[in-house]
C-alpha cells in the first residue's frame, strides 16, 4: 500500500506571516505546497495569490503580502507625491475581526478619556492610547503650541463601512481615533486636481502616536491627517523584510476610479479608512 506524505516546507514561514502571528491570533500553515494564514475559525488567507493587481484590487482582495507591499515609514514628515502611496489602507478584515471581535466587537469597547476628551476604543488598544497620552502631555508641556491640535477629538469607535465601498472601516473595530477635524487636512476637501498633499499636524504629535504602534493618515497620498490607527505590525521593522520579494506586483490604475470614501459626516463617514 502506497503511503503519501504531505510536502514539508523548504524553510521557515515567510517573514511577513511570522510577524502577523506575533501581533494577531493567526497561525502560519504550510498546505498544498504553499504558506497560508490560518484563522481561529478555520479560514485560510494566502500569503500571495500570484496576481497582478491595481491598488484598488489590493484594497478589495488583499493577501498577507499586500499588507506590506507599501512600506510604512515613520520619521520626519515628508510630502507624499506618489499616487496611491497609502501604506496601511490595505487591511484584511478577517484578521482584524479575529483580533478585536466580529459581531461582538461593540461589547469590547471601553470609554476612556484621552487628553480630557471622552472616546470609545477597543479595550486591547486602550493601554497603548494611554501611553500616547503620556507622551503628548510631556510634549505639550515642552511646546504649548501643540495644544490647539489636541483640544478636541472627532471620533473613535463607530460601526460602519467605509462610505462608497463594501470595506469595513478601522473605526468599526475601535482601533482608530481622529483628532480635531478643524485642525486637520483631508484629501476630499481639496477641490483642485491633481491631489496635492497637505498637512498641519506637528511632528511631535505624529511621533507620539507612532512610538506606540499607531499609523498616521498623513503618510498617505489620499491624506487624512486627523486619523491615527493602531497597526503595530506596520511599525515592526521585521515585518517588511520579504514583502517586496513576493511575486505579484502593483500595476497602475487605469480608467475611471471606483467609488471611494465619502466625506459626509465626521468620524462616522470621513476619510479613506
Amino acid at each position: 500500500m502506497a503511503l503519501f506524505l504531505a510536502a514539508a516546507p523548504a524553510g521557515p514561514a515567510p517573514v511577513a506571516l511570522s510577524c502577523l502571528a506575533r501581533h494577531y491570533p493567526v497561525t502560519p500553515m504550510f498546505e498544498d505546497g504553499d504558506w497560508v494564514t490560518a484563522l481561529p475559525d478555520g479560514a485560510r488567507i494566502p500569503v500571495n495569490d500570484g496576481k497582478t493587481k491595481t491598488f484598488d484590487e489590493r484594497l478589495a482582495n488583499p493577501t498577507v503580502a499586500d499588507l506590506f507591499r507599501i512600506s510604512y515609514r515613520a520619521g520626519p514628515i515628508l510630502p507624499v507625491t506618489t499616487v496611491d502611496q497609502d501604506p496601511g489602507r490595505v487591511r484584511i478584515e478577517a484578521i482584524l475581526a479575529a483580533a478585536y471581535g466580529g459581531k461582538g466587537v461593540a461589547s469590547q469597547q471601553v470609554r476612556v478619556h484621552f487628553l480630557g476628551n471622552p472616546v470609545r476604543v477597543h479595550r486591547k488598544i486602550a493601554p497603548a492610547l494611554a501611553r500616547v497620552e503620556r507622551r503628548l502631555v510631556q510634549a505639550t508641556a515642552a511646546d504649548p503650541q501643540l495644544s490647539p491640535f489636541l483640544r478636541r477629538l472627532s471620533g473613535g469607535f463607530a460601526q460602519r463601512k467605509i462610505a462608497g465601498t463594501d470595506r469595513i472601516s478601522a473605526h468599526s473595530f475601535g482601533i482608530a481615533v481622529d483628532l480635531d477635524s478643524a485642525q486637520s487636512d483631508y484629501w476630499r476637501r481639496q477641490r483642485e486636481q491633481p491631489l496635492r498633499w497637505r498637512n498641519r499636524i506637528p511632528q511631535a504629535i505624529v511621533d507620539a502616536f507612532e512610538a506606540e504602534g499607531f499609523i498616521w493618515g498623513g503618510r498617505w497620498y489620499h491624506y487624512d491627517t486627523m486619523h491615527f490607527e493602531y497597526r503595530p505590525e506596520l511599525l515592526d521593522p521585521t515585518c517588511r523584510a520579504d514583502a517586496t520579494a513576493a511575486p505579484d506586483s502593483l500595476v497602475p490604475q487605469t480608467g475611471a476610479a471606483p467609488p471611494r470614501e465619502s466625506p459626509t459626516g465626521a468620524s462616522s463617514g470621513d476619510g479613506p479608512r
